[in-house]
Formats: C-alpha cells, structure tokens, sequence
C-alpha cells in the first residue's frame, strides 16, 4: 500500500492542481479595475470579464486535458467536476516523468478513491482503488490532496484580467466553434498586492489560489482564454515554468451544466485508507 500510495497521490495531486484547478478555471472570476480605469485593454479585459462572469453560474462542466505537468511529464485525459453535489471523476494517462501510466481519481462527497496501474494493484493484494477521507489525517499523509482537491478550480479564471497586457490575439476556430482568443501575462507575486472589483469571489478564495502558484515555484503565468458565442468558453490554457519543470495545460470544454454522476468503486475492491491506519495503530499499541 505504501509504493500505491505514495505514486497515486503524488500523480493525482499534481494533476488535480494543474488539471482540475485550471480546467474550470473560466467558471468565475474576481473582477478587475483595469477596463473601469480607462486602461487601453479595457476592451478585452471586458470581453474576458464577461465571459468568466457568465462562466460563474455554471455548476458543472466536463472537459479534455493535455499537456505537461511539473514533475510527471505528459499528460492526457478527461475530468467531470460538479460543485452541487461537489464531485470528481477525472481519468488520466501520464508519461516520459517520474510516474508513468494510467492513474484515476474519482471523489464522492467528502470521499476520495484513487485507482491505479498493475504495480499500484499489486501493492494492494489485487484490489485496484483505495479510499480515504479529505477531512482526515489520512489525506494529509497521501502528499496534500485534501488541500488540492479542496481549492476552488474556478478562482484561477480571476487571473487572467489581472493582467497588465490583456489582448486579443485573433479569431480562431476551435473544436468548430469560431472563437476570439485573448491572452495576458501575470506576475504571481503582484497579484496579493492587486485589489479586483466588487465579486462574489471572496479575497481569501483568490489568495488561496495565488498561494499554489507560489508552492509550484511559479512566477509568471501566461494565460490564454478561446471565447465562443454566447460569452462561452470554449477552451482554456495555462503555461508557467515551476519549479519541478515546464507547465503548460490547455483545456477543452464541453457538457457544461449537465448531471455529473460518479459511482464510487465496489468496497470488495477497495482498500480503505482510514481503517487500515486504525489497525496498523491497533498493532502498534
């Protein structure tokens, strides 16, 4: 359980960072006192706001993912996430990093299973999931991923109008869908120090967010947004040097407010973290 635990969490911690965080990162935003300035982007820091505010009454969404991830190379996948009732089922493949092959996560209410490769079935007797509580102690020892799966993924969104050189790159295509694309470049360690417009997204949600950026080592993020008709987002990017190596994650969206329905793995085929740390401190007295 050991060789599992410490492989799925550190694969799925990273990957729920910068892959679920940023994957529905157009889903709010935090406002922005650049376009009411009277700041020469303020036509696109405008298009952006309107989007990501559309974006901020979507209570689930579904999306594809590839890219790189600091310290687990290549990455490629889909993930479904609902806030109301708060779910996960994200299903991913890795290579050419420190962990490599197929890995998934699926989180239940306050439940989190981690399912894995051969080696990951091996280390649990043949079962292929294990489970353990985002509010215990045990999430805290499989490498933080109550703190990760418990960020708010849309806060990231609120970046990007943040920045000082918002603009609009051009007119692109995307999965059919003409887009507008819009880009900028934030300096993480200003953005404490930026103060948004009145929002619904709160200064402690936004400086939680910033605060992975800077745990990642991460100073500058360049960040682009693909907007559709109807203010749609249709996709997403996050590029970024950190510490462990290169991010950079672009995101697909698609079946935006519809159900997310994720089953939890049968109990026969799961080790449960919880009670396994019970008995191992049963036996050690």
């Amino acid at each position: 359980m050991t060789l599992f635990s410490r492989t799925s969490s550190r694969v799925a911690g990273a990957l729920l960072t910068g892959a679920v965080l940023c994957g529905t990162a157009a889903c709010t935003t935090s406002g922005d006192h650049t376009a009411a300035s009277g700041n020469i982007n303020a036509a696109p820091v405008a298009a952006v706001q309107k989007a990501v505010d559309k974006g901020a009454k979507l209570n689930s969404v579904s999306y594809q993912l590839s890219g790189r991830v600091p310290g687990q190379g290549t990455v490629d996948g889909k993930v479904s996430f609902s806030m109301r009732p708060r779910a996960i089922d994200m299903r991913m493949k890795a290579s050419g990093g420190k962990e490599e092959g197929e890995f998934s996560v699926r989180v239940v209410g306050d439940a989190v299973y981690l399912g894995g490769g051969g080696k990951a079935t091996a280390a649990l007797g043949g079962k292929h999931w294990i489970k353990f509580a985002m509010k215990d102690k045990g999430a805290d020892a499989l490498g933080g991923m109550q703190q990760q799966a418990d960020q708010d993924p849309a806060a990231q969104a609120s970046l990007l109008p943040q920045s000082d050189d918002v603009k609009k790159v051009g007119e692109e295509t995307v999965d059919g869908v003409r887009t507008s694309h819009y880009a900028g470049v934030v300096e993480v360690a200003d953005l404490l120090n930026k103060r948004g417009a009145k929002s619904a997204l709160d200064a402690e949600r936004r400086k939680k967010v910033i605060e992975q950026y800077q745990q990642l080592g991460v100073s500058k993020l360049t960040l682009d947004i693909w907007i559709g008709p109807d203010d749609r987002t249709v996709k997403f990017r996050e590029r970024a040097q950190a510490a462990q190596g290169p991010l950079d994650v672009s995101i697909r969206f698609f079946d935006v407010n519809k159900p997310v329905r994720v089953q939890a793995p049968p109990a026969s085929d799961t080790v449960d973290l919880e009670q396994k740390l019970k008995e191992a401190g049963k036996r050690l007295g």
